[in-house]
């Protein structure tokens, strides 16, 4: 009877071991390998909605008898400014060398960190540019923001510098921050919350800096006309000081029925 027991707990132990290396061995493989008879998605470039950078779209094609699906298509989104030149293809940036004297150039080299699948990437690639101070440009024109892909252009014109290594005129794309042109129609999402914030604090200041003139006023003992159920007129002097206070009031226009209107007409101070 024991020996059946030990048996029966020999092969429960067994039979969770093995479902835990089956689960391991899923989690090791991450994403489902492609059927026996389908060759697996192969996805071409993305191509932007407008423009050369932004919101746009990838087509994907796979072949085989076993596949039940041929082509699809899916969103992507390329990045504007410096990164929209490799794609697909993400590299990771090294420091830039030290200046060249003679052909007033500097160089760096970035390291492929990662890459679509399907795309074709360089290991490495190396980057050159002008140094520092060699070319300055001057704004020529920007564009408006655009709705679809959140974007506009900026044209920067050569002001200063070798036309042999400077470029004559530089297009970028960024993205929109402020509002959107077109129909005045309000952002959405996290454009939307930064703009509302960024309303709630100019309100904010604007609101402390009238308090604080208010304030101002009233102590230079100008008529202070605030807007509300209370109004005022001038302050008087301080009286004589009694039990080392000195006591000054101002008429009430409007509201003096209030006792919180009343207590607002008296101000007192230390001698």
């Amino acid at each position: 009877m024991k020996t059946l027991l030990l048996i029966t707990l020999l092969c429960v132990m067994v039979s969770c071991l093995q479902a835990q290396e089956d689960t391991a061995g899923k989690r090791r493989r991450g994403k489902k390998e492609p059927k026996e008879g389908c060759s697996g998605w192969t996805w071409q470039p993305c191509l932007p909605a407008e423009g050369d950078c932004g919101l746009g779209e990838r087509q994907g094609t796979q072949e085989g008898p076993n596949c039940k699906i041929l082509s699809k298509t899916i969103k992507c989104r390329i990045p504007c400014g410096r990164r929209k030149e490799y794609g697909d293809c993400r590299y990771r940036r090294a420091p830039w060398e030290e200046c060249d004297a003679d052909t007033n150039m500097e160089s760096r080299t970035l390291e492929l960190k990662r890459a679509v699948k399907g795309a074709t990437c360089e290991a490495e690639v190396v980057q050159t540019r002008p140094c520092k101070g060699a070319c300055k440009y001057q704004k020529k024109e920007a564009t408006d923001c655009n709705e679809e892909s959140n974007t506009f252009t900026i044209t920067k014109q050569l002001k200063e510098g070798d036309a042999a290594i400077c470029q004559e005129e530089i297009v970028k794309t960024k993205r929109c921050k402020n509002k959107m042109a077109g129909d005045g129609e309000a952002m959405t999402g996290r454009g939307a919350r930064k703009a509302a914030k960024k309303a709630a604090r100019k309100e904010a200041r604007k609101a402390a800096r009238k308090e604080k003139r208010g304030k101002k006023a009233e102590m230079n003992g100008e008529a202070a006309t605030p807007k509300g159920p209370c109004q005022y007129g001038a302050w008087s002097e301080f009286g004589e000081c009694v039990d080392n206070k000195q006591t000054r009031t101002r008429p009430i226009m409007a509201g003096s029925e209030k006792p919180k209107c009343q207590q607002r007409a008296t101000q007192v101070r230390n001698c």
